[in-house]
């Protein structure tokens, strides 16, 4: 062999020699070091977690709250001075005014449709005239769910005087208490078309969520029909940002506590996945936002807005993480009745002064049902509301009580302005 022969062989036998050395050496550093494993593990631990929490998280059905999904037809709605796009979820304000402020009446918990409260509503209204208010907000619970009978007495015989069978029992009370519900469902209806017909009088802007009294089905029908009449009237379920020209208004539609729902075969119900969808509506925002719920957030303390009279804090805490999140400074709520007629930061510690100008604070107007209920103050109520005036990112609030305005009279209160060195609440979201 040729000393070329060699050298050339020489030369092979290294670079085999070394390409399985590199390859033992690549090898070893995978077995022996599990750093080397650290960015496939991390991914994959992402992707399990992601999957675990995609479900676990429940989300409600899309008649209960509305997806964050554009119709891709958008229609006008006129009524009035005001115009209106609606697409989807999303309606926009298409005209606007000079000034960076607007003035909101907000009522709750009508209960049912009684002369009584449709007076109430007449006054409240009246006091919403006087104090100069643009759009009006209803948090829900606006009439009674007509109970089902506890008991479906069911025959021993039929018409021919024969005993039924265990088959036929069953199915006459399947047929009784589908007429239960017939004769629900009807009243419902008619009473929620008949009480929000009263503020669609108006013809200002109503903006309507149902509260764990309503029929989820029975509401988007009344509401249906009330916005073929009145095109003033918007279903809250449904729309989940209203773009004004001064304010952005989120709503979180349903209930958290199945317990707590009326109408447990039409129930609507929201979950912590859904409360997500907040922090998105809020990206999208354009002005100082106004969420508005039929169920408080969780907070702390005896002057929590969600406070029961018992003393517990009843409000959601899944809702109360995402408006931190979200960075959502102003929101309104209703159905704990005692609680109300206040406002407070978010972690509820802290009473907001009304009539002042501030940068945060989480109001319940109080019921506006004329039932006598007493207050976690010590008062009574026979019928409340509270206006909200926004001036840019600054708000303040007053709480009317039915009675007090007959011997106070209905006039605003003298106008403070915003000054730029007022802070946030102590222990708010801002």
């Amino acid at each position: 062999m040729t000393r070329s022969a060699r050298l050339t062989g020489t030369v092979i036998a290294l670079i085999v020699a070394l390409a399985l050395i590199a390859a033992g050496c690549t090898k070893k550093k995978t077995a022996d070091n599990p750093e080397a494993h650290k960015p496939a593990a991390a991914a994959a631990d992402q992707d399990r977690s992601a999957q675990q929490a995609h479900s676990v998280l429940k989300a409600s059905e899309d008649d209960c709250v509305g997806p964050l999904a554009r119709s891709g037809k958008p229609r006008l709605i006129n009524f009035g001075d005001w115009k209106f796009k609606l697409d989807g979820y999303l309606l926009t304000q298409l005209n606007s005014d000079p000034d960076e402020e607007i003035k909101v009446g907000v009522l709750s918990d009508t209960k049912e449709n009684t002369p009584e409260n449709q007076a109430n509503l007449d006054r409240i209204l009246d006091i919403f005239e006087a104090e100069g208010v643009e759009v009006i907000i209803h948090l829900g619970d606006i009439a009674s769910t007509t109970p089902m009978p506890e008991e479906i007495e069911v025959p021993e015989k039929g018409e021919d005087g024969k005993p039924l069978t265990k088959a036929q029992k069953a199915r006459y009370r399947r047929r009784a208490i589908s007429k239960a519900r017939r004769e629900s469902a009807k009243k419902s209806f008619d009473d929620i078309v008949e009480m929000l017909s009263i503020l669609a009088e108006t013809e200002l802007p109503v903006f309507v969520i149902a509260g764990n009294r309503e029929c989820k089905t029975v509401f988007n029908s009344a509401m249906a029909t009330l916005s073929g009449d009145y095109p003033n009237v918007f279903n809250m379920d449904i729309i989940r940002r209203v773009d004004l020209d001064d304010l952005d208004i989120l709503s979180m539609p349903g209930y958290h506590d199945p317990e707590y729902v009326h109408c447990p075969w039409d129930k609507c119900l929201y979950y912590e996945s859904d409360t997500l969808s907040l922090i998105n509506l809020a990206h999208e925002a354009n002005s100082e936002m106004l969420l508005i719920s039929h169920g408080p957030p969780r907070q702390k303390g005896r002057n929590g807005i969600d406070v029961v009279s018992e003393g517990a804090n009843v409000g959601n805490p899944a809702l109360t993480e995402a408006i931190r999140k979200a960075q959502i400074f102003f929101g309104a709520f209703g159905n704990i009745q005692e609680a109300g007629g206040k406002a407070v930061d978010l972690d509820g510690n802290t009473i907001i002064e009304q009539d002042k100008y501030v940068n945060s604070f989480y109001v319940n107007p109080g019921p506006a049902d004329s039932m006598i209920w007493t207050m976690n103050d010590g008062t009574e109520s026979r019928g409340m509301a509270a206006v909200l005036h926004f001036v840019g990112k600054k708000a303040k609030y007053k709480i009317f009580r039915l009675g007090e305005e007959e011997e106070k009279g209905a006039s605003p209160a003298p106008e403070d302005s915003p000054a730029e060195g007022d802070k946030a609440p102590e222990g708010g979201a801002k």
